[in-house]
């Protein structure tokens, strides 16, 4: 199922596995979940500049800023999509500014994720687009993948909505079934980019 899925997003296979990493050293139950150590990232020009914070397990924190000042950058940061120039970033007691893609992944499970405008891929059905995550994985059968999509898709109030083309869903139903996605494998972390713009 995993290949099929790959097959009609127009993937690749997936590669053979790379030697395995250390595993992450494990969190110490006062440390935070996240933390920032005076992490600097530039483009063409600065855009974070000295960013300390630290964020403990069962808080939020909201980052609030104009266009263009850092925040999805943040987000991008502690995902290990993007590196900083300099500074740490400790995830969940790894530091994930100094990993590679292969040491990344068990970090990367813990974390979900509601990407600008839901980023649902319009080829897959509402109930694919959910249960891609899971399928990826490899850890459930498909009735276990299925049953705890749909039971996701209730919480977020589409559930008749399993196999409609996410091409087919208003901007607000798109939001929702992105919000069940990232919930779906129930992570540790969530992260939100901009998760009512539009709405």
């Amino acid at each position: 199922m995993r290949e099929t899925m790959r097959a009609i997003l127009g993937l690749p296979p997936r590669p053979a596995p790379a030697p395995p990493e250390p595993p992450p050293r494990a969190r110490e139950s006062d440390e935070p979940i996240i933390s920032f150590r005076d992490v600097h990232l530039a483009f063409d020009h600065p855009v974070l500049q000295g960013v300390s914070f630290d964020l403990a397990p069962g808080t939020t924190k909201v980052v609030l800023g104009g266009s263009g000042s850092g925040k999805t950058t943040i987000l991008r940061l502690i995902l290990g999509l993007l590196k900083p120039d300099a500074g740490s970033i400790l995830v969940d007691g790894s530091e994930v500014s100094r990993l590679g893609e292969e040491g990344l992944r068990p970090v990367r499970l813990k974390i979900g994720m509601v990407f600008q405008e839901g980023a649902l891929f319009d080829s897959l059905t509402v109930g694919q687009n959910v249960g891609y995550r899971l399928v990826e994985d490899g850890e459930m059968s498909e009735e276990q993948i299925e049953g705890q999509v749909r039971e996701m898709l209730g919480f977020v109030g589409l559930a008749p909505l399993y196999d409609r083309m996410s091409s087919e869903l208003s901007g607000g139903q798109r939001r929702r079934v992105a919000f069940a996605r990232a919930l779906v494998a129930r992570p540790q972390i969530m992260l939100y980019d901009e998760p009512t713009t539009g709405l």
